[in-house]
């Protein structure tokens, strides 16, 4: 079949154009209409015009002129009108079995040579070339001003490119909205191996896409979200995957053309950017797919008994778009010795901890800034050891600032919701058809960013399924959806705590005379760093007696916590009070300073009445004092001499909240 059409290879045309004209055969059926030898300018605008919604179509409707008042006055034309020339020949000169005139074959020439040929193009190089028959028709008795059409095509918006020069998407030209599908569409592709992405993955994007348009949708017209997931992953194949490969993944060319399609909606819609053009968004996504010339999309709305006029309607009046993020500070990542810095002064007395930890900052980091993968392992796999409060999650956190570049690129597991057997369905999700399918939190959370720390609390308290889905994400650096795709952790920072042996007495956990996590670190400190080695020892028997012996092999490290002391106490309540002082100053502009007694008082409250808790004790003694300043507050805004510092000091043996100057 000759994928050509006058000449301009096919796939450069705009695919709900060719559908809309049937690749241009209805510009060859106005001919005949019109009793036409030969194919004019004007029969192939009158097949324009005759598209409802069209952009030509508008032209005239504006004007009040019906397309076929200008084909009843070209009726009986007979051949080329006054001035066109005729070529006479088929082939790439000719359509539906009529030859063209040779300025309707150059104006599809100079469309094509915009690399995109869409109905907007199309009418920009027709438009001059209007043979003078029918311009004198269009301006002797339709009072048309030809030069007003030609500027007002000349100035609409092109089409943004939708890919790069590689092939790939290039998200500039997508909006918040269809940035996230298509996000997750690239995210999905990956997991089943696929390098290009079809409308079938598109369709399926826009469905799982968390909080998008058809999420949206599907709840407003009151329909099954989770049914629909199912049915989209069944349309993308996802039992079969495919071959691996490297590069950038790209759409395939009906998905490429839906792509453009969408830019074309984008480009007609209100509200253009006067740099860049408008941005393609999720309801521009959902339009495209609808009209797109495969018919999956809307067959697939039909054979569910989806009313596609109310999905359309919703989407056009309903949906809003996300806002667009602030752009992001650009900030210098640490180096390896910065990293270490930021450890030392987040994990006050836990500075054995911070050596533990440097080589592995150090290898993380190196070897992502390099790209370089020294196995398919996550990049890190540590189990921190000790008693609540000892800093092991605020470890996760600093590790995910030093490493990804921000504290909240933490993914956090609470194990003790995995305790139960049917858990396993809500870790890594169901297989179609059962409860928990496409819900998994590990395999959602790698799905939307593979690329921060995964921290599992309390790992202990996990069924044994659990564990081993763990067992094989530590193993393998990937974990398989039962609904198909396979989520890769090879980026990811993999962290485990346990308060085994704090919780737990001996007889419940093993044949030694080790009874809790707190007299193991004693015995490390009071035997020295000769004793180091036996004392570990002692505590791996100690999570053996939990973990089977493959799962503590596929750890890279088991990392110690020691309790805190009042001294570590009093650096914890400094750090509390930093923090607190920073939102009061960046939330709501008041300064908040505090003596060194204020400090000592805390760190002795939390230690005194709160010692199980260290830390986090610490932390709610600095909470305590944010009702004060808030009342502080209050009090003067009352009495008409507001005020925007405050101090904390003991007065009493009690924390005291005043003004900076009282």
């Amino acid at each position: 079949m000759d994928t050509d059409i006058l000449g301009v290879p096919e796939q450069v045309f705009d695919s709900g154009l060719l559908v809309a004209t049937r690749r241009f055969e209805t510009a060859s059926a106005v001919a005949r209409e019109l009793g036409a030898h030969t194919i004019e300018v004007a029969h192939t605008l009158i097949a324009l015009a005759r598209i409802d919604g069209g952009r030509a179509c508008g032209l005239f409707a504006r004007q009040g002129i019906p397309p076929d008042v200008l084909a009843a006055g070209l009726l009986g034309g007979g051949g080329p009108a006054a001035g066109a020339g005729g070529n006479g020949r088929g082939g790439a000169g000719a359509l539906g079995g009529l030859p063209v005139t040779a300025d309707l074959r150059a104006g599809f020439a100079a469309a094509a040579d915009t690399g995109y040929v869409d109905e907007r193009a199309l009418l920009a190089e027709l438009l001059p070339r209007l043979e003078p028959g029918a311009v004198d028709l269009l301006v002797g008795y339709g009072r048309v001003d030809l030069d007003a059409w030609r500027a007002e095509v000349a100035a609409a918006r092109p089409a943004a490119e939708v890919c790069r020069a590689d092939g790939s998407i290039d998200e500039a030209a997508f909006a918040q909205g269809a940035r996230r599908v298509l996000a997750m569409m690239v995210a999905e592709a990956s997991g089943l191996g696929r390098r290009q992405c079809g409308i079938a993955m598109l369709l399926h994007a826009l469905a799982t896409t968390p909080g998008g348009l058809l999420e949206q949708a599907f709840l407003f017209l009151r329909r099954d979200v989770r049914a629909l997931r199912e049915q989209t992953i069944a349309l993308t194949g996802a039992r079969v995957r495919g071959p691996a490969g490297t590069g950038p993944i790209t759409p395939d060319e009906p998905l490429r053309q839906t792509l453009r399609r969408a830019a074309t909606f984008a480009a007609s819609g209100p509200d253009p950017d006067p740099d860049t053009g408008a941005r393609i968004t999720e309801r521009d996504l959902l339009a495209a797919l609808l009209d797109t010339p495969s018919g999956l999309a809307a067959g697939f709305f039909r054979d569910i008994g989806l009313d596609l006029d109310r999905l359309r309607r919703f989407a056009d009046t309903y949906y809003r778009e996300p806002a667009e993020p602030e752009p992001d500070r650009a900030a210098t990542p640490m180096s390896p010795e910065e990293a270490v810095r930021r450890l030392r002064a987040g994990l006050i007395g836990q500075e054995s901890v911070v050596e533990r930890l440097a080589f592995h900052v150090e290898l993380i980091k190196r070897s992502l800034t390099r790209g370089f993968r020294p196995d398919d392992r996550p990049r890190a796999a540590l189990l921190l050891c000790g008693p609540s409060g000892s800093g092991k999650t605020m470890t996760a956190r600093l590790l995910a600032e030093v490493v990804y570049g921000s504290e909240d690129d933490v993914l956090v597991f609470e194990m003790g919701q995995f305790s139960a057997r049917e858990s396993i369905n809500n870790f890594i999700g169901a297989p179609p058809g059962y409860v928990g399918f496409g819900e998994g939190k590990l395999t959602n959370g790698l799905r939307d960013n593979p690329r921060r720390v995964f921290l599992f609390d309390e790992v202990e308290k996990a069924d044994a399924r659990v564990l081993d889905a763990l067992l094989r994400l530590l193993d393998e650096g990937r974990i398989g959806d039962p609904a198909g795709p396979v989520r890769e952790a090879h980026d990811a920072v993999v962290i485990l705590t346990t308060n085994l042996g704090a919780t737990h007495s001996a007889a419940e956990a093993v044949e030694d005379d080790v009874d809790s996590v707190d007299n193991l670190i004693g015995s490390i400190l009071a035997e020295g760093s000769t004793g180091h080695t036996a004392a570990s020892a002692r505590l791996r028997r100690t999570m053996e007696g939990f973990f089977r012996p493959e799962f503590l092999n596929r750890v890279d490290e088991v990392i110690l916590y020691s309790p805190f002391g009042p001294t570590e106490l009093r650096g914890i309540a400094d750090n509390g009070l930093t923090r607190l002082a920073a939102r009061l100053r960046d939330q709501i502009g008041v300064a908040l300073t505090w003596t060194d007694e204020a400090a000592d008082h805390i760190a002795t409250v939390a230690w005194r009445g709160r010692p199980e808790e260290a830390a986090r004790g610490v932390n709610r003694c600095v909470t305590a004092v944010v009702p004060g300043v808030l009342r502080l507050l209050d009090e003067a805004d009352a009495a008409g001499r507001p005020i925007g510092a405050v101090r904390v000091r003991v007065v009493a043996g009690a924390l005291v909240v005043g003004g900076a100057d009282d």
